[in-house]
């Protein structure tokens, strides 16, 4: 299973999968058999610009008498923080009780229909990353010029890091197998996080969201 958070040279990426598995529960077989089918249906071809597939997800509810989200038709978000571009419509079934659906398509791919187990709100946030040490500092980070402290305060990175320096840097051990110094090469991809507080090598993630056993609308 992949990283859910890889580093690079000045930037990060969240794998759409980590990210989607926080967010959703159950895989509706049949259901999601079902828009596959549907959303590739040859006519919706012939339209005139070409109907998208958030447009065939939402089709596919209104023919079902799903209740679409009656704000956010579709939710996109590409691959500036995620590794690949995802699409969500979010829907609630008829049923007794009622179900809460997220339909999915990663990267323009083959639609799905999952259990959807958060709130509305955190379908929206995407690009947050949780930064935490073995001493036990936690910080969070958008990406941005700020640091965020476990106790909500905001902080400069260039007050942490320095003038010009950014979060995340060079791992150190790599750089000294480079210098020579160690004889067995860092297993990690080059780049890493240090806490500003203890600079201890931190651990990256995505912080933890609520869930709940059904998500009502």
């Amino acid at each position: 299973m992949a990283d859910p958070v890889t580093l690079h040279n000045g930037y990060y990426l969240i794998d759409t999968h980590a990210w989607l598995a926080q967010r959703t529960g159950e895989r509706h077989d049949s259901y999601s058999t079902q828009l596959a089918d549907f959303a590739r249906c040859d006519v919706f071809d012939q339209y005139t610009p070409a109907m998208d597939t958030a447009a065939r997800m939402q089709l596919w509810c209104a023919a079902r008498g799903f209740a679409l989200h009656e704000e956010v038709a579709s939710i996109e978000h590409d691959d500036e923080c995620l590794a690949a571009p995802v699409t969500i419509v979010l829907a609630t079934t008829t049923s007794v009780p009622a179900q809460a659906l997220a339909l999915v398509s990663i990267g323009g791919g083959t639609p799905q229909v999952y259990a959807d187990i958060t709130d509305d709100s955190f379908w929206q946030t995407v690009g947050i990353i949780a930064i935490t040490c073995l001493v036990g500092h936690r910080w969070s980070w958008d990406g941005g010029r700020y640091l965020y402290a476990d106790d909500g305060t905001e902080h400069c990175v260039s007050d942490l890091y320095g003038r010009d320096a950014s979060v995340i840097s060079t791992c150190h051990a790599c750089q000294a197998y480079d210098n020579g110094d160690f004889d067995e090469m860092c297993p990690c991809p080059g780049y890493a996080i240090y806490c500003p507080t203890c600079a201890v090598r931190c651990d990256v993630g995505l912080p933890e969201i609520p869930t709940m056993t059904e998500a009502p609308r």
